[in-house]
């Protein structure tokens, strides 16, 4: 599938580059370390970043009562998309969003918010995690892990020359002033080039097609996806920005710096293509 095909290609380049440098700057030995430092990267996205992410939100494994049906409701859709049944993490949060997190078919686990529960009905709730199937179904997970190691990497680096420039320079500026996190800023639009270029559009629309599918109603689909438009504006979940690509709406606001950083179609745009009209 595409985007598995560009994850690997993204990481076989981003190996490609530490070994040649490597080799460049320290000959044998400066090979063996690049390669050694490669393979661990590799080991560490493919093993390790899905519950890296997880670990960012705190959330709890959905066990014991279920009043709202969720496991039996993502059983049966798996059963429908032909993947194994994943786990489902619910946050303690009154905004609506969800997410999946994972590095194949068999290792998926979807991300809730108490918001949803309370805020959406029963067959918008069935449409999102179907939603989340489907990006498991077509292995849009592996890209989305892929997708946030970059972008974690690349933001500690900027945060971290952000933090030194504050104490050599304005220590005692405010944190949130520009001048604070000017390299963040000025760097963001290329690290959000990067993410775009490793997370296509079509990666989403891909997933929405298979979703109606699934559920049989494209219209409660693109219900959903508006309801989750409209709480990201007025009601915002906040996550960290390496992980805002793994919503099925973005979180990040359109307003400031971070939007370079939003990988999602506009949410318009998906609902026309699912259903030929917007708004609902």
């Amino acid at each position: 599938m595409r985007s598995v095909a560009k994850a690997w290609a993204f990481l076989a380049a981003m190996s490609l580059t530490l070994i040649v440098l490597g080799h460049h700057y320290g000959g044998r030995e400066g090979l063996l370390f690049a390669l050694t430092v490669a393979l661990g990267i590799n080991s560490f996205v493919y093993f390790y970043e899905d519950r890296r992410v997880l670990s960012l939100f705190q959330g709890r494994e959905l066990e014991g009562q279920d009043s709202f049906g969720l496991r039996e409701m993502a059983r049966r859709l798996a059963v429908k998309c032909r993947v194994p049944t994943p786990r489902i993490v619910l946050l303690e949060s009154n905004s609506p969003q969800a997410g999946v997190v994972g590095r194949g078919i068999t290792h998926g686990t979807i991300i809730l918010t108490n918001g949803c529960l309370e805020k959406f009905s029963h067959a918008e709730i069935e449409a999102i995690i179907a939603y989340q199937i489907a990006n498991i179904r077509l292995l849009n997970t592996l890209t989305f892990a892929v997708g946030s190691f970059i972008m974690s990497f690349s933001l500690f680096i900027t945060e971290t020359l952000d933090a030194a420039f504050r104490l050599l320079l304005v220590e005692k500026r405010n944190p949130q002033f520009f001048i604070s996190n000017i390299i963040t800023r000025i760097t963001a639009p290329f690290i959000g080039f990067i993410l775009r270029l490793s997370i296509r559009p079509s990666f989403y629309q891909a997933a929405d097609t298979l979703a109606a599918q699934l559920i049989g109603d494209p219209k409660m689909l693109a219900t959903a996806l508006w309801k989750l438009e409209s709480y990201a504006e007025t009601l915002p979940f906040t996550v960290p920005m390496s992980t805002a690509h793994m919503f099925a709406v973005s979180p990040l606001t359109t307003l400031r710096w971070a939007r370079y950083f939003i990988a999602q179609p506009r949410p318009s745009e998906r609902i026309r293509k699912i259903i030929g009209y917007y708004p609902v």
